[in-house]
């Protein structure tokens, strides 16, 4: 219900109340409460700011790269990558890796790394015959193959850009690496579907296709060479099929699982390489003789070393809501205080 209060009357408690405080009284008690509320929910998020790591806001971008081996006239070699800033490392990451192998997936930090390839078994001290500059951009995934595409048959880097997107619902992505050395250009067709290679030389790439998520039956021909296989493409997979040769210089294919999609089992990888597996981001150490473990996260301070420190936002924070607290409790403040005396 409203009462209408004549405009004299609310002038008059206007006043009144003007002159209350200026005559020192306390303020309202609800004042003290509100404060200490505040000052208990700024202690509150001030402990969840605490327990969250420092780390987590300063963790790196990182992005994906693999390397393959797929210079028929390279012997197998040790792979050693130096990170951004770092000294040359001198622990392989892989120990020798043959003609046709490729790493799966290593998750770098972002800058320029260096890739040097050492024959199998040689000191780090030997020069590296392969070496590149790689540089990794935060959510990137690139693969760096290495073919016979040089000048007079040399070896090459070639670094490949990789599409990692799911494929949509019902399909699957599939692209070509064609390193099989020392025969006419490939020809790849999906049985009952499409050309998945057309004229495709050594040292090439095709685009991805798209193909229903089904198991096909593939025909390859390489001149008169023939070779029949069966690709198993999931619902929602990315793949790169690699060929090569095996030793007895016949056509070999090998499917690589880019992205599983939402279906398993993955496509099978081609043959590990030698050597006990190396330790990756979030794992333990493995042994030195074993490889050198990726970067652990951090960021970057140069020398390979990671810089830290804390969050002094949690700590002000914290201390603020304390004094809101105390004056909330006792009810009046230092300074009121002061004037009564």
């Amino acid at each position: 219900m409203r009462t209408n209060v004549p405009a004299d009357h609310l002038d008059h408690r206007e006043i009144t109340m003007g002159q209350h405080r200026a005559a020192g009284r306390p303020a309202p008690r609800r004042t003290h409460r509100a404060s200490g509320i505040v000052g208990l929910l700024m202690l509150g998020t001030a402990s969840l700011l605490a327990a969250v790591p420092a780390h987590a806001a300063q963790a790196p971008e990182t992005g994906q790269v693999r390397l393959g081996h797929l210079s028929p006239s390279t012997p197998a070699v040790d792979v050693y990558l130096t990170e951004p800033g770092a000294v040359a490392s001198r622990t392989p990451l892989v120990a020798d890796a043959g003609y046709g192998a490729v790493t799966p997936y290593q998750s770098l930090t972002a800058g320029r790394w260096t890739v040097e390839m050492r024959p199998a078994g040689t000191s780090p001290d030997t020069p590296a015959p392969l070496s590149a500059a790689l540089e990794v951009s935060p959510g990137s995934a690139q693969s760096l193959l290495f073919f016979d595409t040089g000048e007079g048959g040399t070896v090459q880097g070639q670094l490949l850009t990789d599409d990692l997107a799911v494929a949509p619902a019902g399909s699957g992505r599939v692209r070509i690496i064609q390193g099989a050395e020392g025969g006419a250009p490939v020809e790849m067709q999906a049985a009952g579907g499409p050309r998945l290679a057309t004229d495709l030389a050594y040292g090439s790439v095709t685009d991805y296709a798209t193909v229903d998520a089904r198991a096909w039956d593939v025909a390859i021909a390489s001149g008169e060479e023939r070779l029949q296989a069966t690709l198993d493409v999931t619902d929602g997979s990315v793949s790169t099929v690699v060929l090569t040769r095996d030793a007895a210089g016949t056509l070999a294919v090998t499917p690589l699982a880019d992205v599983t999609g939402s279906l398993a089992p993955a496509l099978p990888g081609l043959p590990e390489l030698s050597g006990a597996p190396v330790a990756g981001p979030g794992e333990e150490e493995a042994p030195a003789a074993t490889g050198p473990a990726l970067p652990q996260g951090g960021v970057p301070a140069g020398g390979g070393a990671t810089a830290g420190g804390s969050d002094p936002g949690p700590i002000l924070l914290a201390l603020a809501g304390a004094l809101l607290l105390v004056f909330g409790v006792s009810g009046s403040s230092p300074l009121r205080r002061s004037r009564h005396r």
